[in-house]
């Protein structure tokens, strides 16, 4: 199921993890290479925003769903003192272990660890980071309730989390285009540069079945967090959330 029809993967009973485990496994060699080209290079930008927003020195900051580690490099530029990385794809992993490698002998880049774990169960203890970060990786997450509830555990009193992620777009001239783009363009160029053939098939389905930034605002402070800004980037088709643990 989801190899050639990635809607079913939406249906009651399909196994969307299973799936999408294997798919950012099996792209994770071109996943840089396709980012820059979808996005016309500004993906690193907005990683550097949302570390910007999130990271204040000496922090201890978990990234969920880290995939090649730009966004966990991003939070040690920005003044972590150190960053775990987590995801579920084995191959991504070993990819940013290999990037972090080549950044040892940088002068203060900071510590870096990576688990093998999926972000609805993460091995860490209560209250034992500052920061939580992901980069377009909740709306892959069947349970998003429960991986907000685990940021929620994780993070101390006050901690902070940052969310970037393409939204479902609400009504607006851009729309349509933004529409044809990811339903069309992407799907042609993801498969031309993976050479996989329903990965970027998944990607606009998975925007289509996710939320609009007002629905996550709520969502997010139904599990527990004060939302402190929602940043739209590239004319409204990604959105930076940004927020804070309440007390309890």
């Amino acid at each position: 199921m989801g190899a050639s029809h990635p809607e079913e993967l939406f249906e009651a009973g399909a196994d969307r993890v299973r799936y999408v485990r294997r798919m950012f496994g099996e792209i994770s060699g071109r996943y840089d290479l396709v980012n820059r080209v979808m996005t016309l290079g500004r993906d690193q930008s907005w990683r550097r925003l949302a570390a910007r927003e999130l990271v204040r020195p000496g922090d201890r900051v978990v990234d969920v769903g880290c995939g090649t580690g730009d966004l966990a490099f991003a939070c040690l530029d920005a003044g972590a003192d150190a960053v775990i990385g987590v995801d579920f794809a084995r191959p991504m992993l070993s990819l940013a272990q290999a990037k972090a490698a080549r950044r040892t002998a940088r002068a203060g880049a900071g510590r870096s660890a990576w688990l093998l774990a999926d972000g609805t169960r993460l091995p860490l203890p209560d209250a034992s980071v500052d920061a939580w970060c992901s980069a377009f990786v909740v709306r892959n997450i069947p349970d998003l309730d429960a991986a907000l509830a685990e940021a929620r555990r994780v993070l101390r009193p006050q901690g902070r989390l940052a969310i970037l992620e393409v939204p479902r777009m609400e009504r607006g001239w851009v729309r349509p285009f933004a529409r044809v783009h990811f339903r069309r363009v992407v799907p042609l160029v993801g498969r031309a540069i993976s050479g996989h053939a329903t990965a970027y098939r998944y990607l606009p389905v998975s925007v289509d079945h996710f939320l609009a930034p007002s629905e996550l605002t709520g969502r997010l402070r139904a599990a527990g967090f004060r939302v402190r800004a929602v940043r739209m980037l590239m004319l409204g088709t990604v959105a930076l959330h940004v927020a804070e643990r309440v007390a309890e």
